[in-house]
């Protein structure tokens, strides 16, 4: 029997499908294909969409029997570029694509079968880099897993590259000093 999770994925998954709305599965799930599987309660989105379209994929997604708090999102939009919906109790989180980085994660993106379904995820390295940005120690631990996993294949010019810019963006050299001591 499947779990709640599983339908949640089933369902968030067929429907950005049916809508063709372009996606990279990032969070635990991806760390769980990438690394180390670990226990998770949620899916995380990168959606590829303007702000302007995501009211009608809110719209898609009520119609499909998500719980939609409309004026939760539209703060959250505004104040994160991202929002979070519910379907039975558990949550799906999306962040609206808005970055060069993002772009090229998607470019760059892998398609996998999880759980009977097509997937985009990410590279190894765009996922480590998609970690670092909020760097908390759960996601140090993801980045870790994925390194053990995949060290010897890693693009390493690739991850300099981008923790230098991300640094840069962000005027904080955490991301790419925690890059350094991690590899």
């Amino acid at each position: 029997m499947p779990s709640s999770l599983d339908k949640l994925f089933q369902k968030t998954i067929t429907l950005l499908e049916k809508e063709k709305t372009p996606y990279l599965l990032i969070g635990g799930l991806a760390v769980g294909v990438l690394g180390e599987p670990r226990m998770t309660q949620d899916i995380d989105l990168i959606v590829f969409i303007p702000k302007s379209s995501v009211i009608a994929l809110l719209s898609k997604m009520k119609k499909a029997g998500f719980d939609i708090n409309q004026t939760a999102i539209q703060k959250d939009l505004e104040l994160k570029g991202a929002f979070r919906i519910s379907f039975e109790e558990l949550w799906v989180d999306f962040i609206v694509s808005s970055t060069d980085f993002e772009d090229s994660a998607f470019q760059r993106k892998m398609k996998i079968t999880l759980l009977g379904k097509k997937v985009n995820i990410p590279s190894p390295e765009d996922l480590i880099l998609l970690k670092l940005i909020p760097g908390r120690e759960r996601d140090i631990l993801d980045i870790k897993s994925i390194i053990e996993r995949h060290r010897s294949k890693l693009d390493r010019k690739y991850l300099d590259s981008w923790a230098q810019k991300l640094s840069d963006e962000a005027e904080d050299l955490r991301i790419w000093n925690t890059l350094k001591k991690i590899l």
